[in-house]
């Protein structure tokens, strides 16, 4: 069994207190968003181009099962927010093959703060045992929802034309530094991409390099800062929308 110290030692969570005695087993991206046993996977340290990984394989110890099991709530989250995407591609198939029409508008929603801290939990999982470890204590606080982030850092949207965007089960994450501290990075599954960034300064608006999809090529984009919806249009107008819900 391993000792309270030593679970302290590896769980990134350990700076918030009450460390279990056991390190859990945990999936550096959450399991049940995915369909398949593998996934396509690219932009991690240990796998910068993408290739087919079995989502059993990603694991790493890197939290004790208390903190593990308290974060299971922005897990849930992530998994329904990849369910929303999967069914608006799905739907959005069905209503452009159908007569053109308007069409009773479908919202999916989405909790934004939780999704928002499944993508700072998931970089820090990603990060942890790297020559870049995220170990900033108000970083881990806020992964837990104990603060929120600071104005201006956070989960950004990025636009991507429809004929642009790549829909495959798996995902890439592109991270950036500064002076050797993880300041953010691009998170790119089903079909879209979100910028995750860590600075309370923000990214250099409105223009800013981030990576893409595929590999290290870099382009310019504009993100938005917690942007409001996923729309689809079908029809005369906006056929349904995976909608973020920001707590004000």
């Amino acid at each position: 069994m391993v000792s309270n110290n030593q679970a302290q030692k590896k769980c990134w969570a350990s700076c918030l207190g009450g460390c279990s005695d056991k390190i859990s087993r945990e999936h550096t991206i959450t399991q049940a968003m995915f369909l398949d046993k593998e996934i396509e996977v690219s932009g991690m340290p240990w796998c910068v181009e993408p290739k087919k990984v079995g989502l059993a394989n990603l694991t790493m110890k890197v939290l004790c099962v208390a903190h593990n099991s308290a974060l299971s709530p922005v897990d849930e989250e992530a998994v329904k927010f990849a369910d929303a995407l999967r069914e608006s591609f799905r739907l959005l198939q069905v209503r452009l093959g159908q007569e053109r029409k308007r069409w009773t508008f479908i919202k999916f929603p989405i909790d934004g703060p939780r999704i928002e801290r499944w993508f700072l939990k998931t970089l820090i999982n990603a990060t942890y045992q790297t020559e870049s470890p995220i170990e900033d204590s108000s970083l881990v606080e806020i992964a837990f929802g104990r603060k929120p982030f600071e104005p201006n850092a956070g989960l950004y949207g990025v636009y991507d034309p429809p004929e642009k965007r790549q829909l495959f089960d798996g995902i890439s994450v592109s991270s950036f530094t500064v002076r050797g501290r993880v300041v953010g990075a691009t998170f790119s599954f089903l079909g879209f991409r979100l910028l995750l960034y860590l600075d309370k300064r923000g990214p250099e608006l409105p223009f800013m390099e981030v990576g893409t999809e595929h590999g290290r090529i870099s382009e310019i984009i504009e993100p938005t800062y917690h942007p409001l919806q996923i729309g689809y249009q079908a029809g005369k107008g906006t056929s349904h929308a995976v909608v973020f819900q920001w707590h004000t």
